[in-house]
């Protein structure tokens, strides 16, 4: 007899492997299971449930613990998990997502950005039928809410996105986003944690300055984009974002922008007064982090052009800045651009160039390359990279330099043979 969808069966495969690693003297053992779940084929289709990820380590190593604001060896447990829901739709994408590291959580491979969080998503967009031949050929807006806490159950993080965009002629496209959300900041987080009964208030070294150990801020993001493929050989991108109460953490931008907190702000003056110089300095120079919100305005633009099969140019920039509320002051402002270009010759030769600029390190390098791959295994190249700066600072000392300096320039040839050798009769 037919059965009712809930005494529906389903599959369950399990995996799980362990690996012990012994490097520069840490011990390390870590775990990982992954579960995925194949719903019956009379279950209502297309969707897709990726694997559920968790994985446990065993580390011994140096933990930095906020308590006492010590770095110490001790073997620690960590634990976290992934997972990903998908259902796809012919007009409707529904997405649930989730992932979380415990305080010792190490990985012994990737980056790691921070420990200690829950970060949980939905992500639901709704697309039009296409159009080939209307001026509009289809419209998209989705959703997404997120939400990031820590395993005290104290949100850190929370979002929600809105963006709505269309897809015109000439593969182009417009759209538009608005971002509203909530950013909470632990002094735990950037180092010690004040104690009951210590006085770093009155001292001023906290890590945190202030009487409160926490900053929080409601912040909100609007931006907007654009693309254009005119004809085969150009093609145009454009995004601008706007953000309101976006947070400086108060660490500087090396030393063509120093920190401009309230704190930083009060120790520079009492330094230049030459209060901060004696054996017992007053406790305004011990400056300490004052993290604030600011706005934020970023934007980039790509230019791809293609004049001729061979040959391709591609030009990136990229405008970064940040100014503080509390004070009025930048605490960075940033241009990055790429130029990037490549002639191939024929099918095996071929020759790249690439320039890259920063502004804040009021740096330039380049990379330049000549390339010859006449079969698998058989290759030539012949390189010139170079790396300078304009009224800079040395990358080795941090003392100003005025006009054009290098700091490192290589000239390579690489030259690679693959020998083929049968053996037997």
């Amino acid at each position: 007899p037919q059965r009712s969808r809930s005494e529906r069966e389903f599959t369950v495969d399990l995996k799980a492997r362990a690996r012990l690693q012994v490097d520069r003297g840490l011990h390390e053992l870590s775990q990982e299971g992954a579960a995925r779940v194949r719903l019956p084929d009379e279950w209502p289709r297309p969707r897709v449930l990726q694997p559920v990820r968790i994985g446990r380590t065993l580390r011994s190593g140096d933990f930095f613990f906020p308590d006492t604001g010590q770095n110490l060896h001790r073997r620690e447990n960590g634990f976290g998990y992934a997972f990903d829901y998908t259902r796809n739709g012919r007009n409707l994408v529904l997405d649930a997502s989730g992932i979380g590291r415990t305080l010792f959580f190490r990985t012994a491979v990737g980056f790691q950005t921070r420990v200690n969080y829950n970060n949980e998503a939905l992500f639901v967009q709704y697309t039009t039928e296409p159009r080939p031949t209307a001026k509009i050929i289809s419209f998209q807006i989705y959703d997404k809410p997120s939400i990031l806490f820590d395993w005290h159950g104290r949100a850190r993080l929370s979002n929600n996105e809105v963006q709505a965009q269309v897809k015109l002629r000439r593969q182009a496209q417009i759209g538009l986003g608005v971002d509203n959300g909530y950013e909470r900041l632990f002094e735990e987080e950037f180092g010690a944690k004040r104690q009951a009964g210590v006085d770093c208030i009155v001292k001023n070294d906290c890590t945190f300055a202030g009487a409160s150990d926490e900053r929080s801020t409601y912040n909100s993001k609007v931006y907007a984009f654009g693309s254009v493929t005119p004809n085969k050989k150009l093609r145009l991108f454009l995004i601008a974002r706007s953000l309101h109460n976006s947070f400086d953490f108060d660490f500087g931008a090396g030393a063509r922008y120093p920190r401009v907190s309230p704190s930083a702000l009060s120790a520079a003056r009492a330094s230049q007064a030459g209060l901060c110089n004696g054996t017992s300095p007053p406790a305004v120079c011990n400056a300490p982090l004052d993290p604030g919100p600011g706005s934020v305005f970023s934007m980039n633009t790509n230019i791809d052009f293609q004049p001729a099969t061979p040959l391709n140019f591609n030009l990136d920039f990229t405008k970064q800045r940040l100014r503080r509320n509390d004070t009025g002051l930048l605490a960075f402002d940033e241009n990055l651009a790429t130029f990037r270009t490549t002639y191939q010759f024929t099918r095996f030769i071929f020759m790249r160039g690439r320039i890259d600029f920063d502004s804040l390190q009021a740096n330039a390098k380049g990379q330049f390359l000549f390339g010859w791959t006449p079969n698998p295994g058989t290759a030539l190249y012949v390189g010139y990279n170079d790396d300078v700066n304009r009224n800079g600072f040395n990358p080795f000392t941090g003392q100003s330099e005025p006009g054009l300096q290098r700091n490192e320039r290589t000239f390579f040839i690489k030259i690679s043979y693959l020998f083929r050798r049968s053996v037997g009769g």
